[in-house]
């Protein structure tokens, strides 16, 4: 069994003030213990568009766990190792779906 990794863990009060307002349609929740959902609606499914769940990485070596969704399946998972890094990988993530649906290319300038 795994035990909490509390030294490399990133601070939930320093994630949750350091991840963007929720951009466009997307809506944003925090949760207690720094875990921040991020929600894009969906008219065509009973589940979200999309989803990105961000929390500390309590149970690994990384400071924090990105988690995505697309519509009722799992996109896959990420760790960094700052919340530097996570922030900067959450905005081109949320930025991403905005723009995916209108053929641009998210800005690289993140």
């Amino acid at each position: 069994m795994s035990t909490a990794n509390l030294e490399t863990a990133a601070d939930p009060e320093a994630l949750t003030e350091q991840l963007p307002a929720a951009p466009g349609e997307w809506t944003r929740t925090d949760e207690s213990g720094g875990v921040i959902e991020y929600r894009l609606p969906s008219n065509e499914s009973p589940c979200t568009a999309a989803k990105v769940a961000v929390r500390p990485d309590i149970l690994g070596d990384a400071a924090v766990r990105l988690v995505r969704t697309r519509g009722c399946s799992s996109a896959g998972d990420d760790r960094y190792d700052s919340v530097d890094a996570a922030v900067r990988a959450v905005t081109r993530e949320l930025r991403h779906v905005l723009t995916e649906g209108e053929g641009e290319t998210p800005s690289s300038e993140l």
